[in-house]
C-alpha cells in the first residue's frame, strides 16, 4: 500500500491572488503611459517662430502673385509683419496696403511750371463748363508767356464753345502772326482763319452788300494796333519843358489809334499812364511828381479821324530851400497801357525794362475799372 508522504500540497490562497492581479495592471498602465508620451512626442505644434519667413509667399487677396524669381533669393525692402493667431497654428497674413487708382495717371497730371498749372486748370473750368472764369486763367497764362501759342490756342477754343467766332478768330490771329514759330499751332491757326474767312462769305452770300457798313477786319495788320485789336498806340513823344522851380518837366505826346471803321464807345475806354523814378540812384518807384492830362481836341470820338492824342504832363519839383532833403529823386521811365471793355489792347514801356518787371494784365483789374 503506498506511503504517505512526508511533504504536504499547498493551496495558492486568496490573498496572493489579488496582489498579482494589481501588479499586472500597474505594469499596463504604465507600458500605456510610455506609449501615449511617444506618440504625442511625434505630434507636437510646430514653432511659431518660422511663420514670418512663410509669410513672404503669402499673396494679398485681389493681387496677382509673381512667380517670376525666387522671394527667398534676396532679402524683401521691407521687414515682414508680424503676424497675429486667431487660435493655436492658424496665421493670419497682414493686410495689404491700399493703392489709389489711378495714382501714376495723376503723377503725369501734375504741372510743372505755373503756366502749365494755370493752362491745366483753365482747361477743367472749361469742362465743367465755367468758360469765364476759364478764359481769365488762360490769360493770365498768356500775360506770362506771350510767345507762347498754348494759352492763346485755349482762349480760341473757348471762344468757339461760347459760340464767339469773331473772338476766336482774333486768338487765332495772334498765333499765326507768330509764324513758324509757333510750331503746329501755326498750320492749325492757318487752318482756322481759313475756315473763318470761308463761313464769312457764305454768310454775306459773297458779295458783304448787307445795307449797313461792315464791322473792322480786326485781322489786318496796321502799325500800332495789335491784331483783335480795335484800338492802339501810335509813336509816344517826349516834349521837354524848362522851369526854374522844377527838376524835371516835360509832356507825353500819346497817339490813341483806333480801327477805321470802328465806333469807338468812350466810357469803355481806360488808358493808364505811370511815371517812375529812381531813388538815391538804386531803387526804382512810383512817381512822387505831379502829373496831369488833356486831350489835346475835342470831342474825342474817332468819329472824324483814326487817332486822337492824350498828353500827360510830368513836373517833378525842386526841393524846398531850408527842408532837411531826405531822398534824391530822378526821373527813371513811363509805362502805357490802352484797355477797351476791360480788354488790354496795347502797352508800351520806356525803358523796356519796366514792362518785363510790370506785366500788363491781359483783363482789366476790378479796382481800376472807371
Amino acid at each position: 500500500m503506498p506511503a504517505a508522504s512526508p511533504i504536504t500540497r499547498q493551496t495558492v490562497g486568496h490573498t496572493f491572488s489579488i496582489a498579482l492581479g494589481v501588479l499586472g495592471v500597474g505594469v499596463v498602465l504604465q507600458l500605456g503611459a510610455v506609449g501615449w508620451a511617444f506618440i504625442a512626442r511625434n505630434h507636437a505644434q510646430p514653432d511659431l517662430g518660422e511663420l514670418p519667413t512663410m509669410a513672404r509667399l503669402t499673396t494679398p487677396p485681389g493681387v496677382r502673385p509673381d512667380f517670376s524669381g525666387d522671394p527667398f533669393s534676396e532679402t524683401p525692402a521691407q521687414p515682414p509683419q508680424q503676424i497675429t493667431t486667431d487660435a493655436p497654428g492658424t496665421a493670419v497674413p497682414p493686410k495689404p496696403t491700399p493703392v489709389p487708382v489711378g495714382a501714376a495717371k495723376m503723377a503725369e497730371l501734375v504741372p510743372q511750371t505755373r503756366f502749365d498749372e494755370l493752362v491745366l486748370q483753365g482747361k477743367q473750368l472749361r469742362e465743367r463748363g465755367d468758360t469765364g472764369n476759364a478764359m481769365t486763367k488762360f490769360r493770365e497764362a498768356a500775360a506770362m508767356d506771350a510767345r507762347n501759342p498754348i494759352a492763346i490756342a485755349e482762349l480760341a477754343a473757348t471762344f468757339e464753345k461760347m459760340q464767339m467766332r469773331e473772338r476766336s478768330a482774333e486768338q487765332w490771329k495772334r498765333i499765326y502772326e507768330m509764324g513758324e514759330a509757333a510750331g503746329i499751332y501755326f498750320s492749325l491757326a492757318e487752318s482756322k482763319l481759313r475756315e473763318t474767312q470761308a463761313r464769312a462769305m457764305i454768310e454775306t452770300g459773297g458779295t458783304g452788300a448787307t445795307g449797313a457798313a461792315p464791322p473792322p477786319d480786326t485781322s489786318v495788320l496796321i502799325e500800332g494796333i495789335a491784331p483783335g485789336a480795335l484800338v492802339g498806340l501810335g509813336k509816344i513823344r517826349t516834349e521837354d519843358q524848362e522851369e526854374p522851380g522844377s527838376l524835371k518837366k516835360f509832356t507825353l505826346h500819346i497817339p490813341v489809334r483806333a480801327r477805321p471803321r470802328a465806333k469807338i464807345e468812350v466810357h469803355d475806354l481806360v488808358i493808364h499812364v505811370m511815371f517812375y523814378d529812381k531813388v538815391d540812384g538804386k531803387n526804382v518807384v512810383q512817381t512822387s511828381a505831379n502829373v496831369g492830362s488833356k486831350w489835346m481836341t475835342t470831342p474825342v470820338d474817332w468819329a472824324d479821324t483814326d487817332t486822337e492824342e492824350l498828353a500827360v504832363e510830368y513836373q517833378l519839383p525842386r526841393p524846398e530851400p531850408g527842408r532837411a532833403r531826405r531822398e534824391t529823386r530822378e526821373y527813371f521811365g513811363y509805362l502805357v497801357r490802352v484797355y477797351y471793355k476791360q480788354q488790354l489792347q496795347a502797352s508800351t514801356a520806356e525803358p523796356e525794362r519796366l514792362a518785363q518787371q510790370y506785366p500788363a494784365p491781359a483783363i482789366l483789374p476790378k479796382n481800376n475799372e472807371p
